[in-house]
């Protein structure tokens, strides 16, 4: 596995981290009320701590993303999927490419990415998103519902009305 590095982005009174590798960013957060929390929930305890302007300014994209702003272009961001099955990373693609105001199914989703019929497994790749919300998993819903969305469904519900998929 490539050398991993944490850097942390302060935005007022919240923090952005991210893990990065050679390859790209291998996981990254949403906004959190500190350094510490921000740093342990993008998976970078104990790294060497590295904040270049090429991180910082992934770290903006990954704050704006989760803020909803518009005209984001990430085609540029590099992602490290180290770990990640064939599929899975089909299933991550294919998400990056949902357009911010819209939504999708995770059978729609699976479809997409080259995997009819895996619907279940399109929502579990989504449940472990370490792209999030980069990789906007929460414009993925349920085909009855709005579906989940790790700890906060009204976060994702938050992030879709931003971005006015749903009023």
């Amino acid at each position: 596995m490539p050398e991993r590095v944490v850097a942390v982005l302060k935005k007022g009174n919240q923090y952005v981290a991210g893990v990065f590798t050679e390859d790209g960013l291998y996981s990254t957060c949403g906004p959190r009320n500190s350094e510490s929390e921000a740093i342990a929930s993008a998976e970078g305890i104990g790294l060497e701590r590295k904040d270049s302007r090429d991180h910082v300014a992934i770290l903006e994209k990954v704050f704006a993303v989760s803020q909803g702003l518009p005209d984001l272009d990430l085609s540029d961001v590099k992602l490290d999927m180290t770990g990640l099955t064939a599929k899975a990373c089909s299933v991550i693609e294919a998400t990056r490419k949902i357009p911010r105001g819209e939504t999708v199914s995770y059978g729609e989703l699976a479809m997409r990415a080259g995997i009819p019929g895996a619907a279940r497994f399109v929502g579990n790749v989504m449940a472990t998103n370490r792209f999030s919300p980069l990789v906007p998993c929460h414009r993925v819903v349920s085909s009855t519902g709005i579906g989940g969305y790790g700890r906060d469904v009204r976060r994702k519900i938050e992030l879709l009305r931003l971005e006015g998929a749903i009023k």
